[in-house]
C-alpha cells in the first residue's frame, strides 16, 4: 500500500475517533439531562400530590372556619401529614392556603353563607430542588411550584347507605315558625313534623340514586336499582307493634288508612317494637336529574303528598300517633342494625344515620303486662318493655355505639342530628343527671360538625351557627355526603 493511501486511512481513522468522542459527549449529556429531568419530574409529582391533598383536605373541612389550618396540616411541609423524606424544603407560597368564594360554585348551589364565608380552598406550594448534571451549563437548581384549587363538598356524590330517623311523637305536632318551610309546603301553619318531612324531600332531591350519566336508573327490584349510588331508608318512632303496619305510613293519602295507622301505635307487647318503615332504597328518583318518584317509591310517599302521588291532602305519610311519649334509643339501635345487615359491595360504602327530632324524651315506662315499671329489672335492655329510664342518656349511648360500629371497609357510621325547636332547659324528664333536649341532640352527633339546629329556642349548633333555615340544613347534609372536587386554578 502506498504511503499516500496509508495516510488517507489513518486520517479517516482519526476522524472516526473524533466523531465517536463527540457522539459520546452528546449521549452522556442527553443521559445526564434525562436523569435531571426525571428527578425534577418526580419531585414535581410529589409536590403536586401534596398540594392537591392539602387543598382537598381544607375544602373537606368547609364550611368550618379551620379549613386553612387543616390545609396546612395536610401539606408537604416538614412535619405535616404529606411531607416526603426525599423532598425537603417544601414551603407554602405567601398568602396561601386561602379560602375563596367562587361564583362558579355559587351558581351550582354551593353558597358562601357559612361560618367560613367560602366554598373553596386554594393552595400553592413551592420547593427548590438541586440538579446534578445541568450544573455544567450553570443550572445548579430549579424552583418548582404547584397550584391546587378544591371546591367544598357538594360535587361528586359519595356512595353511601343512609337511614333517616324521624320523630313522629306528639311534640312534633307543635307549629314550626320557619317561613321557608311554610312557603315550600304551602301550609299556613306547618308543624315540626310537616317541616321534617319537607327536609327529607330536600335531601332526596339532592341525593343520587344512580350515576349522573344515566338517563334512567333502570329496573327497580325491591325498591333498589342496580349499581345504586346512594340508598336511603326511613325509620320512625314510636315503633309499631307489627311490621305489617309499616305500609300504613306511606299508603295513607287523605283519609285512607289513617285510623288503623294511628290505632296500631298503642304500646306494643313485644320487645323491641318495629321501627323500620322503608328499608334502604334507591327508587326515590328515576334518574339523577329527575323529580321525586312518588308514583312508586314508598319512601317518597311517606314524606310527600304530591310528587307523582297525586295526593293533595295535608294528612299524608308518617303521622303523629298521639298519646305516646318520646323514646328513641331503640330506633337508633335498629337504624344501625339495618345498616349492618347490608352485605356485598355495598357493605364497603359509608353508612350514615340522620336523626330528626326535638330531642326531648319523656315517655312513661310500661312493662309487658301494662303495669307501671317499678323494679330496676324493668329498665334493663334485656327486659321486654316499651320505655325505660334515662332515655336521653340512653339515646346518646345508642348513637355513640352506632358511630363506633365499623363496616366492611373499617368505616364508622356518621350520625347526624337535626334539632327542631330543641329546648336548652331540662326537657328529658326521665333522666338523672338532668339533661336538655338540645344537649342530647348535640351529643348524639358522631362529631360536632354533624349537629344542626333551627335555633328556634336558643339551641345553637357550634359548628353551624348561621345555618338555621331547615332547607339550608338539609342541603348542607347532602353536601356533606358528597366529595370535594379539584377545579382549574383560574376558576372564578
Amino acid at each position: 500500500m502506498s504511503s499516500r493511501l496509508r495516510g488517507v486511512v489513518r486520517g479517516e481513522e482519526g476522524q472516526a475517533l473524533v466523531m465517536i468522542a463527540v457522539s459520546l459527549v452528546g449521549l452522556l449529556a442527553i443521559t445526564a439531562f434525562t436523569i435531571d429531568f426525571g428527578f425534577i419530574y418526580h419531585a414535581y409529582s410529589e409536590l403536586e400530590a401534596s398540594t392537591n391533598a392539602a387543598a382537598a383536605a381544607g375544602a373537606l373541612e368547609l364550611p368550618n372556619t379551620d379549613a386553612v389550618a387543616v390545609a396546612n396540616l395536610y401539606s408537604g411541609m416538614a412535619g405535616d401529614k404529606n411531607a416526603r423524606g426525599d423532598l425537603a424544603g417544601v414551603t407554602m407560597a405567601s398568602g396561601y392556603p386561602q379560602t375563596l368564594c367562587l361564583q362558579y360554585m355559587v351558581n351550582q348551589g354551593l353558597t358562601c353563607d357559612n361560618g367560613a364565608n367560602a366554598n373553596a380552598v386554594a393552595v400553592v406550594q413551592q420547593v427548590t430542588v438541586p440538579t446534578f448534571f445541568a450544573r455544567v451549563i450553570g443550572i445548579s437548581s430549579m424552583t418548582l411550584k404547584a397550584y391546587s384549587l378544591a371546591a367544598m363538598r357538594g360535587g361528586t356524590p359519595l356512595p353511601a347507605n343512609m337511614v333517616v330517623v324521624l320523630d313522629s311523637t306528639g311534640s312534633m305536632q307543635n307549629s314550626d315558625s320557619d317561613p321557608n318551610c311554610s312557603a315550600a309546603t304551602g301550609m299556613r301553619n306547618p308543624t315540626k313534623l310537616d317541616c321534617a318531612k319537607w327536609g327529607i324531600r330536600v335531601m332526596l332531591d339532592d341525593f343520587s340514586p344512580c350515576a349522573a350519566n344515566l338517563q334512567n336508573c333502570g329496573t327497580v327490584t325491591n325498591g333498589n336499582v342496580a349499581n345504586a349510588v346512594q340508598e336511603v331508608g326511613l325509620l320512625t318512632f314510636p315503633g309499631i307493634s307489627s311490621s305489617s303496619y309499616a305500609s300504613d305510613d306511606y299508603l295513607n293519602c287523605g283519609s285512607t288508612n289513617i285510623k288503623p295507622y294511628i290505632a296500631q301505635y298503642s304500646i306494643p307487647t313485644s320487645f323491641p317494637p318495629y321501627f323500620t318503615i322503608v328499608p334502604p332504597s334507591s327508587d326515590y328518583r328515576t334518574s339523577d336529574t329527575s323529580g321525586l318518584n312518588g308514583a312508586s317509591s314508598d319512601i317518597v310517599k311517606a314524606v310527600d303528598w304530591q310528587d307523582g302521588n297525586n295526593c293533595t291532602s295535608s294528612r299524608y305519610g308518617i303521622q303523629d300517633p298521639g298519646g305516646v311519649g318520646t323514646y328513641y334509643a331503640g330506633v337508633i339501635t335498629q337504624a344501625q342494625s339495618d345498616l349492618s345487615a347490608i352485605t356485598g359491595t355495598r357493605s364497603y360504602m359509608q353508612a350514615a344515620i340522620i336523626i330528626l327530632s326535638d330531642g326531648a324524651a319523656n315517655a312513661s315506662c310500661n312493662s309487658t303486662n301494662g303495669t307501671t315499671c317499678s323494679s330496676s329489672s324493668d329498665f334493663t335492655s334485656t327486659t321486654p318493655k316499651s320505655y325505660g329510664q334515662n332515655e336521653c342518656h340512653a339515646a346518646i349511648t345508642a348513637a355513640q355505639n352506632a358511630a363506633a360500629t365499623k363496616n366492611a371497609a373499617g368505616l364508622g357510621t356518621w350520625v347526624y342530628s337535626v334539632a327542631f325547636g330543641a329546648l336548652t332547659s331540662d326537657s328529658c324528664t326521665t333522666d338523672s343527671p338532668a339533661i336538655s333536649g338540645c344537649t342530647t341532640m348535640t351529643d348524639m352527633a358522631s362529631d360536632i360538625s354533624k349537629f344542626y339546629s333551627d335555633d328556634a329556642n336558643g339551641c345553637v349548633s357550634p359548628s353551624h351557627p348561621t345555618i338555621t333555615d331547615l332547607g339550608q340544613i338539609f342541603q348542607a347534609i347532602t353536601y356533606d355526603l358528597q366529595t370535594t372536587r379539584l377545579l382549574p386554578f383560574n376558576t372564578q
